[in-house]
């Protein structure tokens, strides 16, 4: 391990007041290299998650390609046969098995290619954004039983899908974000991945705030960013989110540099406008990166 690590190591020990027989098994643990065992759990890990991911790709693409040579009822079969596999194995093995957790997740998935099929054969002419919302809520209860957090990550896309459909405006999925964002941060890990919320709140807001210095887009824009700003900023300094502080750094320069570059069009004949551009840049990141690793424990 870096010298980083130490020094978070050290920084969390004092913050929490450990003993000194904690401290130097944190140490010990934090300067340990990684052996054998871990490397293999690691990459029976990630196989496991690979294979998962690929057949419930594979079953999706099954099913959006309309093979002609099933008909209908053989793909609801086909679809209904792989869930109830799924679910057999995962009450057969225990939720606490991580393979189990995998399959139940690739349920969830699967749960909205029957969706896409049902709308697909009988031609309901429902919105698409209620095929995602009734997804949603379908595979709720199975999210919030597993407290896996791909299950989660996978519930956030399919929930913010709808929502979008439905407003067609990115502050509304931003700020809504936000609020799961903060249930995350309380119920965690209960919920999932704070960080899944975040990068949405993240994408949608800081889209939508570039948008605005365009003058295009929702005119809330900018207002909607300064919210999250505010409000991510000071939980995150509070509680010490240095990932958290980085990506509202990040979304910061984005925006600056950006009003910079607009308060420079007229030097576009000159070259020197791209310098002074990189240059900004260079010293936002630095600015950044150094308050970042300044802040105090």
């Amino acid at each position: 391990m870096g010298d980083a690590t130490v020094e978070e190591v050290a920084g969390l020990a004092d913050r929490l007041q450990w003993p000194t027989p904690v401290r130097r098994r944190a140490y010990a643990l934090a300067t340990t290299p990684t052996s054998r065992a871990e490397w293999a759990s690691f990459l029976d890990r990630t196989l496991l998650a690979g294979g998962s991911l690929s057949l419930l790709a594979g079953c999706l693409f099954f099913v959006a390609a309309n093979w002609g040579l099933l008909g209908a009822y053989g793909k609801f079969w086909l679809l209904d046969l792989l869930i109830g596999a799924s679910a057999l194995y995962a009450w057969r093995t225990g939720l606490d098995h991580l393979g189990a957790r995998w399959a139940l997740t690739v349920s969830c998935g699967l749960v909205g290619a029957i969706l896409a099929l049902y709308g697909q054969v009988y031609q309901s002419g429902a919105d698409p954004y209620t095929l995602f919302l009734g997804w949603a809520l379908l595979i709720l209860p199975w999210t919030v039983l597993l407290r896996f957090d791909p299950a989660w990550a996978l519930w956030c896309a399919v929930a913010n899908t709808s929502l979008y459909l439905a407003s067609e405006n990115m502050n509304t999925v931003g700020l809504v974000n936000l609020v799961v964002w903060a249930l995350a941060q309380y119920f965690r890990p209960h919920l999932g991945w704070p960080q899944v919320p975040l990068a949405i709140t993240w994408a949608c807001l800081t889209a939508s705030a570039f948008l605005n210095l365009l003058g295009e887009g929702v005119g809330s824009g900018l207002l909607a960013w300064a919210v999250w700003l505010s409000v991510a900023g000071t939980y995150g300094y509070h509680k010490r989110l240095r990932g958290t502080l980085a990506a509202l750094g990040f979304s910061a320069v984005i925006l600056v540099t950006t009003a910079m570059g607009l308060g420079m069009l007229g030097w576009q004949d000159h070259l020197s406008w791209l310098f002074v551009l990189g240059i900004a840049v260079i010293v936002q990141v630095t600015g950044l990166v150094w308050a970042i690793r300044k802040l105090p424990e």
